[in-house]
């Protein structure tokens, strides 16, 4: 019986492997199913992989019920065609194999990011989910209750969520990092959608780029919070929905429209009349969509020396210009564009580009994918007019970069491209060392754009090479090297 058995098994798989039509059955299928591994689009790749899967599964069931009836053996004289379709099979498999495999490892297709998520993402009850009662520091304990945060947190970017009349939270998206116990770094990219109700998501081990900067830190945020009357502030104007947003240390210039100040007991003080710049660790509850109408409270807590600056703490201001510059451009005093992060994931980020006319107070999202995928960091952004510009990125291990440039104000960005630079070193081997494009200048008419070599770089003392464009940055032509 079991040599009947197997021997069926055999001229089953052998009446398959030798059908055309299994084959392109098969092949269809492989197509298919690539392509969701690569690209997702489940709407799209679905319904092709389920009618594969019904045809083939048909057509072995209707093999398998021919060759069980038909007793007969197959004949022994072996056909040249069967080595074929074993052939075109057997590639089929290890060709989309192969792309199968790339779309699930390096973040090279979708399947690698949903493998990532799977592994990392993870929820957490929320319960502590009403501001007016537990401010933000209740999410925070609601993580703490399944994941032990460490106790000096920073934001990455920014603290956002919504929350409705009732104070009731409806959405959340920060991303913080921070050192636990036995100072290895931790991160969370902490998300919250009211469609999944009292359920926080967390994305652990993203990357944070890590900087450590107090100008960061989270603490002031919960104390801020709890000082803040947040029911009382938002009760005057009368919408279904508010928002809250947390930046840390924010310089507000000579500017006080809309700033309170506020102690821990939540008694507002009044601003001192003397003439400095406002700087401090900033939350801001408004209306979203009507922050033109409604000009939103931006509350400093009062308490901490460390939190407020007077004049004479001048290095404060430019730590945060240093920290800034690499993310937002201010045109002119109205017009600017920022680089908002989206996404992070071991080592690589994605980012989006913001644009205001009104001088930061509201931001367009004018393009989603500025970099044309991901990257490992920004390296900076400058604009030569309303249409012109160039944002620069480093890759994840910060050997190299790139360049690219926009020509209809960021609504478009290609990479920049330029000849790479050969060099002999003394054995007579050619190398090209310069691949870390900085951002361009103008001077009169020209622009220069120094290329460096990375963090690998040790070519010439690590020098540079200068390129030079005459038709504002479309062509470029070496020059010289810089020291």
């Amino acid at each position: 019986m079991i040599s009947i058995f197997k021997k069926n098994i055999k001229r089953i798989l052998k009446s398959l492997l030798t059908n055309p039509i299994f084959t392109i059955g098969y092949w269809i299928f492989c197509y298919e199913l690539a392509s969701l591994c690569m690209y997702g689009r489940v709407n799209n790749n679905i319904y092709f992989l389920i009618i594969c899967i019904v045809f083939l599964i048909s057509i072995i069931a209707i093999t398998a019920i021919r060759i069980v009836k038909d007793k007969e053996s197959d004949s022994k004289k072996p056909n040249p065609f069967q080595y074929i379709s074993i052939l075109i099979i057997v590639s089929i498999t290890l060709f989309y194999g192969v792309e199968i495999y790339k779309s699930a490892t390096n973040y090279g297709g979708k399947l690698a990011w949903t493998i990532e998520r799977l592994k990392n993402e993870k929820s957490v009850k929320f319960e502590h989910n009403n501001i007016y009662k537990y401010g933000v520091e209740g999410i925070f304990e609601d993580i703490n209750e399944k994941y032990t945060l460490p106790k000096k947190l920073y934001i990455e970017s920014d603290f956002k969520l919504t929350f409705n009349s009732a104070g009731t939270i409806t959405s959340l998206y920060t991303f913080v990092y921070g050192k636990n116990e036995v100072g290895k770094e931790e991160s969370f990219l902490i998300t919250y959608d009211k469609k999944k109700p009292q359920k926080l998501t967390l994305r652990l081990n993203g990357y944070a780029g890590a900087v450590y900067d107090d100008d960061k830190l989270v603490e002031p945020l919960i104390k801020t919070v709890n000082a803040i009357p947040v029911q009382l502030a938002v009760s005057k104007w009368h919408e279904s929905e508010y928002g809250l947003v947390y930046f840390g240390k924010r310089n507000w210039g000579y500017n006080t429209e809309g700033i309170i100040n506020i102690n821990e007991e939540g008694i507002e003080y009044p601003f001192e009349k003397v003439n400095f710049e406002k700087i401090g660790y900033t939350v801001s509850i408004y209306v979203p969509g009507k922050e033109k109408e409604i000009i939103p409270a931006r509350y400093n807590l009062i308490g901490d020396s460390s939190w407020n600056t007077t004049p004479n703490q001048d290095s404060s201001k430019e730590k945060q210009q240093e920290n800034n510059e690499e993310e937002q451009f201010f045109l002119s005093k109205e017009v600017g564009y920022q680089l908002n992060f989206v996404d992070k994931a071991l080592g690589s980020t994605l980012y989006s580009l913001s644009k205001t006319v009104n001088g930061g107070e509201t931001w367009e999202v004018v393009n989603e994918d500025p970099f044309i995928g991901l990257i490992g960091s920004v390296l900076g952004m400058t604009f030569i007019n309303d249409k012109l510009g160039f944002i620069g990125a480093i890759n994840p291990s910060g050997t190299s970069g790139d360049l690219y440039r926009t020509d209809d104000g960021g609504i478009s960005f290609e990479k920049v491209m330029y000849s790479p630079h050969e060099v002999k070193l003394d054995s007579g081997q050619s190398i090209s060392p310069y691949d870390s494009p900085s951002i361009p200048y103008e001077k009169d008419g020209i622009f220069n754009m120094l290329v460096g070599q990375g963090s690998d770089g040790d070519y010439n003392g690590n020098s540079s090479a200068l390129y030079q464009s005459k038709d504002k940055g479309a062509t470029w032509e070496y020059v010289k090297e810089v020291e």
